[in-house]
């Protein structure tokens, strides 16, 4: 189950920029323009969604929930739906939300080294995001979006689904998968490198 939960994670970080260090002195701000076409390349028009979306679909299809949707086909097509539905609530909650408060949507890499530090930063910045100043401040869009969408999911489940229990959860575990996300951005150069090596061919192999 967590292969299942983490793979997509891993996937999805493929089609997010990852930024260098955190550097205050050299901080610009996103424009309205810039703004607007992250959400097209990382957000609503990204395949990182459709990644996502079925990726979630799979899960709820093997734990069979909602229990009325079943494992039929229909269900897992309703499942994808939902899940979709979700996603690109979430991320124009977020972005839209960012650009109003005027926070940055981006994940900034570590400038420290070491696992741990580096690990640290990816799930400090789940919750943390810079102003227009360049300082630290509560990611209150990307937390809204996440919580907001799932709630908003909530409603269009099974009518003994609500939007204050299963939904309050479903964003609990959605935050756990933006943290999954940050953690593969960060040690990204590590996992294409160690991929790379693993696909290479064997020696003498044409």
């Amino acid at each position: 189950m967590l292969t299942l939960l983490f793979a997509p994670c891993l996937a999805s970080a493929q089609f997010f920029t990852v930024n260098d260090a955190f550097v205050p002195g050299r901080y610009a701000p996103l424009d309205g323009n810039e703004r607007w076409l992250r959400w097209l390349s990382e957000d609503g028009g990204s395949a990182a969604i459709h990644v996502q979306s079925f990726a979630t679909a799979a899960y709820t299809q093997i734990i069979d929930d909602p229990v009325a949707w079943n494992r039929s086909a229909g269900g897992f097509i309703r499942r994808v739906g939902s899940s979709y539905g979700s996603n690109l609530i979430e991320n124009t909650v977020h972005e839209s939300l960012a650009a109003a408060e005027g926070t940055d949507p981006r994940y900034f890499a570590c400038g420290c080294t070491g696992f741990f530090r580096r690990s640290g930063h990816a799930l400090k910045m789940t919750f943390l995001t810079y102003d227009r100043s360049g300082n630290e401040t509560l990611d209150l869009p990307q937390l809204a979006g996440a919580y907001g969408s799932s709630m908003i999911e909530a409603t269009w489940w099974p009518h003994h689904y609500t939007a204050l229990a299963q939904g309050v959860q479903t964003g609990h575990i959605e935050v756990g998968f933006i943290a999954a996300i940050h953690l593969a951005q960060e040690f990204s150069p590590e996992l294409k490198r160690f991929v790379h090596l693993r696909t290479r061919p064997a020696f003498g192999t044409p």
